[in-house]
């Protein structure tokens, strides 16, 4: 499942980048690391999203959200 599927308010863990080597650079640069714990904070009419992931806050557009790929975390 992707971060743009998920429709929980509970948190997920990110599993792995679906996306090119650029954008996969890009999002490890932010904090997007496998293992990371990430919260959908809100949702844009857009599409966009809001995600929380340690102490911070990251808005992401639709297509960067679908190459996240994320499994329920365990608490």
């Amino acid at each position: 499942m992707t971060l743009y599927e998920w429709r929980s308010a509970e948190p997920v863990r990110l599993r792995r980048i679906a996306a090119d080597r650029e954008l996969r650079l890009r999002l490890l640069e932010l904090g997007f690391v496998p293992g990371t714990e990430l919260r959908v904070l809100s949702r844009g009419l857009a599409g966009g999203l809001v995600v929380a992931h340690g102490d911070t806050r990251t808005a992401l557009d639709d297509r960067t959200a679908a190459a996240l790929v994320v499994r329920r975390a365990e608490g």
